[in-house]
Parts: C-alpha cells; sequence; structure tokens
C-alpha cells in the first residue's frame, strides 16, 4: 500500500501560526498590508484595519486582521483563511471578539464571545455543532495583537522589557507575553533596502509553561510600527510590511511546497505497515524531547539529554500489555462539534455496521474497515470538517477519516481520543519518503487503549507511527493538539536503529 502525506493535519496547524505572523497598526483609521514568507517563498498576506465606531455614544475600536495563505502540495494548491477582529476601548480593553477559520471550501470554524462581568463565554460553531466555555478576563487582556498594539502605543526603548497578557486564536486561551527589546541594528526589509530598526523578542507562556515553538523576533521602527518579524518555524517564516499591491501580488517562482518542506528525511523502511517495533534514535534542535514525545503503552523515550534520546515504538493489542482498571472521562464518549457522535444519521450508521458484531472489538474493526472503504474520495481539500459533514460527503484526508471514525465508534459506545503524530509514507509520484504528520484514533477496549488507522484500514498499528499528542475534541481549542507539530518541524531528526 502506498502512504500519503496527510495535508489537513499541516494545515490545521499552520492557522495556529497566523497569529505570530501579524503586524498591526493602531492608530484610529490606519491600515497596513504585510507579505509573509516561509522558506524563502511567499505564502500570502496579512491586512490589518482599525476603525472609530460608537455604541451609543461611547467610542470604540474595531480592530480586524484578515491573512491568507497559499500553499502548495506536489502539484495542488490549497488555500486557508483566518480573520481575527475585536471591538475594544480606545485604551485596548477587549469587549468582544470574533475569530474565523476557513481552511477548507465548506469548513469554517468560528470562536466568538463578549466580555461581560471579568469573563468571557466564547462559543465554537463549526458545522457540526456549537460549544461554549468560560474564560476569565480580566481587564489587562488583550487582543491577538497585544504586542503589535503596546508597541505602537508606547514604542520600547533598548534594554525594556514588557509583560503583557494576550489572547491566542484557535488555541483560543489567554497567554503571558515578554517583550524584551535588545538594541537597534540594521534590519534587511523585503525590498532589498536596509534600515535601523530596534530588535524584540516576543516570549510566550502558556498556562505556566514557556512555549518556545510560539517565540519570534521582530524589528520595528521609531514609532513602533513593527516592519518585519521572524519566527524559527518550517524552515523560517518572515513577514514584512509592504504595499496592497505588494502583498496581494502573486507567489514568486519559488513556492512552499508541503511535502518537500516538511518531511523528515530518513533511511528506506521496507515494508512499513508490517513493522511492529522499531527504535529510533531522536534529535530535537533546540527542543526538549521530553515535552514532545508522549510515553504510553505502544511508546517509550528514554532521553540521553534534553535534545537526544531513543525512542520504542511497538503494536498493541486489546490483550497486549497491563490492563489499567478505572473509569474513562466522559470528554471521550460524549459528542462534541467536530465527533458528532450524537448526530442521526451517525447513530444509524454506527448501529448498521456493528449489527454483526459480537463484541467491542468486533465493533472496531468493523468500523474501521467500513470508514476505510467508504471514504473513496481520498483528496486533500478539505481540513477538519466535523463527522456529521464527512458521513455525507464521505471525502477526505486522515483528519476526516479520523473524525468520522471517532464519531461511530462513541456512537457504538466505544470510548475513543483523536492521535497527531507523524507516520512513514511514501508519494511514488513525487519521488519523495520520509515521516509527515498524521492523524489516527485511540479506543478503550478492554481497560486499555489501543491504537487504530482507519486511514490504512489497521486495527493493528504499524511501527512507523510515532505519537506526538491526543485529545477528544471537545471544548473550544481544538487546534491545540497540533502545537507539538509547531516543535518539530524543521527541527527533528529521525533515524530508524531497530526495525523488526
Amino acid at each position: 500500500m502506498q502512504r500519503i502525506q496527510c495535508r489537513a493535519v499541516w494545515r490545521c496547524a499552520a492557522s495556529l501560526v497566523g497569529f505570530l505572523c501579524l503586524a498591526v497598526a493602531t492608530a484610529q483609521g490606519q491600515e497596513s498590508w504585510d507579505a509573509v514568507y516561509m522558506g524563502n517563498a511567499k505564502i500570502g498576506w496579512v491586512h490589518t484595519f482599525v476603525e472609530k465606531v460608537s455604541d451609543r455614544g461611547r467610542p470604540l475600536l474595531r480592530v480586524r486582521i484578515d491573512m491568507e495563505q497559499t500553499t502548495k502540495r506536489g502539484n495542488d494548491f490549497a488555500v486557508a483563511k483566518v480573520m481575527y477582529g475585536t471591538i475594544e476601548t480606545l485604551e485596548g480593553r477587549v469587549l468582544r471578539l470574533d475569530t474565523l477559520t476557513s481552511v477548507s471550501a465548506g469548513t469554517r470554524i468560528q470562536a466568538h464571545g463578549d466580555v461581560i462581568d471579568g469573563k468571557m463565554d466564547l462559543k465554537l460553531e463549526t458545522p457540526g455543532g456549537k460549544q461554549v466555555v468560560t474564560i476569565p478576563w480580566g481587564p489587562e487582556v488583550r487582543g491577538p495583537y497585544a504586542a503589535e498594539q503596546s508597541m505602537a502605543r508606547k514604542p520600547m526603548k533598548p534594554g525594556e522589557t514588557r509583560k503583557l497578557r494576550t489572547f491566542i486564536p484557535d488555541l483560543n486561551k489567554i497567554c503571558d507575553l515578554t517583550l524584551v527589546a535588545h538594541k537597534v541594528e540594521p534590519t534587511v526589509l523585503g525590498d532589498g533596502s536596509s534600515r535601523a530598526l530596534l530588535k524584540v523578542e516576543h516570549q510566550f507562556e502558556l498556562d505556566g509553561v514557556r512555549k518556545p515553538e510560539f517565540e519570534l523576533t521582530s524589528w520595528s521602527d521609531e514609532a513602533g510600527q513593527i516592519l518585519k518579524s521572524e519566527q524559527d518555524l518550517m524552515g523560517g517564516i518572515i513577514t514584512y510590511r509592504t504595499t496592497k499591491e505588494a502583498a496581494k501580488s502573486p507567489a514568486g517562482p519559488i513556492q512552499f511546497d508541503l511535502i518537500r518542506n516538511t518531511l523528515i528525511k530518513v533511511r528506506d523502511i521496507q515494508n512499513p505497515e508490517q513493522t511492529r517495533r522499531v527504535t529510533y534514535r531522536l534529535k530535537l534542535k533546540n527542543g526538549d524531547l521530553a515535552r514532545v514525545f508522549p510515553n504510553d503503552a505502544r511508546q517509550k523515550l528514554d532521553l540521553s539529554d534534553k535534545i537526544t534520546g531513543t525512542l520504542v515504538v511497538e503494536s498493541r493489542t486489546p490483550v497486549d500489555g497491563e490492563a489499567v482498571p478505572g473509569e474513562v472521562a466522559a470528554e471521550f464518549i460524549r459528542s462534541n462539534a467536530l465527533i458528532t457522535s450524537d448526530d442521526e444519521v451517525i447513530q444509524r450508521a454506527a448501529a448498521r455496521i456493528t449489527r454483526a458484531a459480537a463484541d467491542p472489538w468486533g465493533k472496531v474493526e468493523r468500523i474501521t474497515h467500513w470508514v476505510y472503504q467508504s471514504i473513496r474520495d481520498k483528496n486533500f481539500e478539505t481540513a477538519f470538517a466535523p463527522a456529521s459533514e464527512v458521513i455525507q460527503s464521505l471525502a477526505g484526508d486522515c483528519t476526516e477519516h479520523s473524525v468520522l471514525a471517532a464519531a461511530l465508534l462513541r456512537a457504538a459506545g466505544i470510548p475513543t481520543r483523536v492521535v497527531v503524530g507523524l507516520v512513514y509514507f511514501q508519494d511514488q509520484r513525487l519521488r519523495v519518503k520520509g515521516f509527515g504528520f498524521h492523524m489516527w484514533d485511540e479506543v478503550h477496549v478492554n481497560q486499555r487503549w489501543v491504537a487504530i488507522d482507519p486511514t490504512f484500514d489497521q486495527t493493528t498499528v504499524d511501527g512507523v507511527h510515532i505519537k506526538l499528542s491526543e485529545s477528544s475534541l471537545a471544548g473550544v481549542a481544538p487546534f491545540e493538539m497540533f502545537v507539538p507539530i509547531m516543535s518539530v518541524a524543521g527541527k527533528l531528526e529521525i533515524e530508524p536503529v531497530d526495525v523488526r
């Protein structure tokens, strides 16, 4: 079986870094345009505009950022669009938030809410349903572009440190941001010119944990306007302040190819779907392996130091290893906005597919195979559609396979979670092979979490599936599970040293 890379996983992860590519002008009625480059290839633009509005005579600001990214996969192209918007006081206090992510033609994910009495009831809406979570929101919390607004309102000085609280779209969480201004230095801009600009480091902390994968460096002028920003991710993400015409102009002859720029090259692994135990040597540039690779029943990490170690991945069935008694968390059983197991069509399909199953594992086997067979349009144009949509279209790649299988399994009474990680794949048409990003599932059967992969019709998942994170996809932060991809993209070396 020829394996293909799951592009939708990368596209969901890519939307996470969008908020890091922003450069905002905060003067009333002002707008700005920025061009975005990834791996030296132009991938899109950012448009920021601020306008004065009023509410019953109260002067307010509407701040909005529109972003569009176009990336290539072989001979195909995909477009992702993101919009962030807030209504704020003139001092920058957020009153209303609205974000919209469009990761495919028919999939729109919206998060919105109002700040009332020190909290925001944030609503996540997808075509599959709605979820609500209450977020404490103090007067110090700013919108997704807190750094840019702060620096524009009060330009930083060399040696200055500034602390802020900012909202991260798509993660839908508030994080602590520290700005550290260094020195004014000559800086090359997008048109090739050079200007003396202030270098500022942006350091992020989420839930009390430093997040180096979010960090970036910006360069600002004497008015505090960011004219360039750079992030060490996917071969480097750079934004430049420019004109509307330059920002929206078509990409040049160099275009960002998702396969070739995210592929982790390794030596050949023969018959990867037959592997049952693989030992890997890992090295993570400027990272911490223990924060990226979880230990569980399938995989064990042995660290040599912070950035190097050995990972052993083994296949597991419902009778392998020790059982772990205890209740499964309700989030792995309930329906949510993406895993829509309470949808009537999903419910009827699950009952029909599992009618002849003699036990829970029999249900797993039948649903896994049914999803593999039924999604005949194995395309890369859909990203993260809810299960209720997938069962109608029967189209998509690994995200659609995993979400649909999870919904059917939960409808059949099997606790299920989705997994993001790496898988060894080959694309003979494009003549590439290595580890690419992928999504699959884990089911709770016989008091064990067991991996399955409906994309490849596997109920015994092979040794070339490497897990990075897991999720129920409940709550209002479905993209959070993709954060580890940002930690390894362009930074991880993998060497299979023992393949069985």
